[in-house]
């Protein structure tokens, strides 16, 4: 088996590399510092081609697929995790609902301004009392004629603050349990969003709660059949777990980095303490994973993008790098020392950064359910 990039991909991530390293990385710190989004980067994705990465040219997308995507995020991530997350839910969780679910006018009204960078998108799922049992959602959506009238709230709503609509479930029908999809505007009558939430990691994305006070929604805006909001959200959900294992490998790739880099460099009893076997076999471990976590995530893109079954491979390759790079940020931060443990390191940052990852896209106990259940258990 052939598990070489083409030239073409090869391109692409060493232009995504510099794309990041110019864009992200010098604001990485002074918007950990801040708590400030720069929403002027939407633009610059629209326009170097990346907010369309997985999207059809009909709407101005690249006609790209989840390797593709895996590829941008990892090299995203390596620059700023925190800024990555809110193109994160931007591109792999709204404007994929919107391509998976929407139809034509939808996508012409949402989608391809989305690609363009001229609307920013949220999507909200998570409440008080539904986090991994997305059917327990309390927010209800009650024909009205042509509308629905959603009354209810969203927990942990990446981009709200910032965002032109959000993509949210509501409860159509109780006795049946059935949920479905909804486009709410910016500024519609009725939606509140709060301050951003403080959050351990992740600083820039703006993180808050979305509040639904009688918010009339025309039926033209929901997203997809009625009562099939879960369905449609499984489906969106397989996919963005593939690019959220890249977007961890990116992450552990720039705390192994910043290990390599300091152990090179520190002098202790006379010697790089590079040289002592036992830092060595902990940076080759730390290595032989991120390694590991990488084919794990290309197969899952290519099996996705070939039509084959992926959501087993998505599942294991979102667990795994995740794991993986919560385990190696922790390991980077050590292998620094006290200056690790210092707010002037980036090690704790991406300490900071990674344990998100664990929990957002399925936590890595119900990814483990789902491997199960795939397996036959």
């Amino acid at each position: 088996m052939d598990f070489a990039l083409t030239r073409e991909q090869e391109e692409f991530r060493r232009a995504a590399r510099a794309f990041a390293e110019k864009e992200f990385a010098p604001l990485a710190a002074e918007r950990d510092e801040t708590n400030v989004y720069p929403v002027e980067l939407f633009k610059r994705m629209a326009a170097a081609g990346y907010l369309g990465i997985k999207f059809s040219s009909e709407y101005g997308g690249d006609d790209g697929g989840n390797l593709d995507a895996a590829i941008l995020f990892e090299e995203l991530a390596t620059a700023s995790a925190g800024i990555t997350l809110g193109m994160y839910c931007h591109v792999i969780l709204a404007l994929t609902a919107l391509d998976r679910i929407g139809n034509a006018e939808q996508k012409r009204r949402y989608l391809a301004p989305g690609i363009r960078g001229a609307k920013i998108g949220a999507f909200g799922s998570a409440e008080a009392g539904a986090g991994s049992d997305i059917t327990a959602i309390a927010t209800r959506a009650t024909r009205d004629g042509d509308d629905y009238i959603l009354n209810g709230a969203k927990l942990f709503c990446t981009n709200s603050p910032l965002a032109d609509f959000i993509a949210l479930s509501a409860v159509t029908d109780a006795d049946k349990r059935g949920i479905s999809l909804f486009i709410v505007e910016r500024g519609a009558p009725g939606l509140r969003v709060s301050k951003p939430i403080r959050t351990l990691g992740m600083h820039p994305a703006q993180t808050a709660e979305v509040v639904l006070d009688n918010v009339r929604v025309p039926s033209a805006n929901r997203l997809g059949e009625e009562n099939r909001g879960v369905a449609n959200m499984l489906t969106a959900f397989a996919e963005g777990r593939i690019v959220a294992a890249a977007f961890a490998i990116g992450i552990a790739r720039a705390a192994f980095d910043a290990a390599r880099r300091y152990v090179l460099d520190r002098v202790q009893f006379g010697q790089p303490l590079a040289k002592n076997q036992v830092i060595q076999h902990r940076l080759a471990d730390m290595d032989t994973d991120i390694q590991a976590a990488r084919l794990l995530t290309h197969q899952a893109a290519w099996l996705a993008d070939n039509g084959r079954p992926f959501v087993k491979e998505a599942s294991q390759a979102k667990v795994f790098a995740t794991e993986t790079a919560a385990r190696i940020a922790a390991q980077a931060m050590h292998l620094q020392g006290a200056y690790g443990y210092t707010m002037e390191s980036t090690a704790q940052r991406y300490y900071r950064d990674t344990h998100v990852l664990e929990i957002g896209e399925g936590t890595s106990e119900i990814l483990r359910n789902v491997i199960a259940k795939q397996l036959g258990l």
